[in-house]
C-alpha cells in the first residue's frame, strides 16, 4: 500500500502505524497458537508410531509363545485352535486400529503445519506493514521537525530584521516577485 508522502499527516501516519501493530500482535499471537498446535501434533504422532511399534512387538512376542504353546501340546482341540486364533485376530485388530490412529496422527499433523505456515506468513506480511508505517511515521515526524525548524528560524530572522528596520524577509521576497 504506497501513499504519497505529502497526502499523509502525521497523526494519520500514527494512527494507522497503531493499528498495524494491533493487527501484527493479533498475527502473532495466533502464529504462538499455530506453533503450539503443531508441536502436540508432532508430539501425538509420535507417540502414535510409539504405540503402533508396541502393538507389533507385543504381537509378535505373543504370536511365538500361542505358537510354542501349541507345539508343546499333545492333542490340540478345535476349542483351544479357536481360542488361539482369536487372541491372534484380537492382536492384528489392535495393529489395525494403531495403525488407523497414527495414520489420522500424521494428517493432524500436515494439517497443523499447514496453518503454522500459513499463520507465519500472515505475521510477516503484517509486520513488514506495520515496519513500512513506523518509517512513514518517522519521516513525516522528521519533515515537520524540519519544517518547524525553518518556520523558527525564519522567524527570528523576521525579528531581527525589523529591529534594524529593514523589513521582513517574506515582505522583502514578495517586493522581488513582483
Amino acid at each position: 500500500m504506497d501513499v504519497a508522502f505529502d497526502l499523509v499527516n502525521y497523526a494519520h501516519a500514527s494512527r494507522i502505524r497503531l493499528l498495524k501493530e494491533m493487527q501484527e500482535r493479533d498475527a502473532r499471537r495466533k502464529l504462538s497458537d499455530k506453533e503450539a498446535r503443531r508441536r502436540m501434533a508432532i508430539v501425538a504422532a509420535q507417540d502414535a508410531s510409539q504405540g503402533l511399534e508396541i502393538a507389533q512387538q507385543q504381537r509378535a512376542r505373543e504370536e511365538a509363545q500361542l505358537y510354542q504353546k501349541l507345539m508343546s501340546l499333545n492333542t490340540l482341540s478345535s476349542a483351544a485352535l479357536d481360542h488361539h486364533h482369536l487372541h491372534i485376530e484380537r492382536f492384528a485388530a489392535e495393529i489395525t486400529l494403531r495403525g488407523q490412529v497414527l495414520d489420522d496422527a500424521h494428517f493432524a499433523q500436515e494439517q497443523a503445519e499447514t496453518a503454522a505456515s500459513e499463520t507465519k506468513a500472515q505475521w510477516v506480511r503484517r509486520s513488514e506493514a506495520r515496519r513500512k508505517w513506523q518509517q512513514i511515521e518517522d519521516d513525516l515526524r522528521r519533515a515537520v521537525d524540519i519544517h518547524s525548524e525553518a518556520a523558527g528560524e525564519i522567524e527570528a530572522d523576521d525579528e531581527i530584521l525589523l529591529r534594524f528596520g529593514r523589513g521582513s524577509l517574506v515582505q522583502m521576497s514578495r517586493n522581488q516577485i513582483r
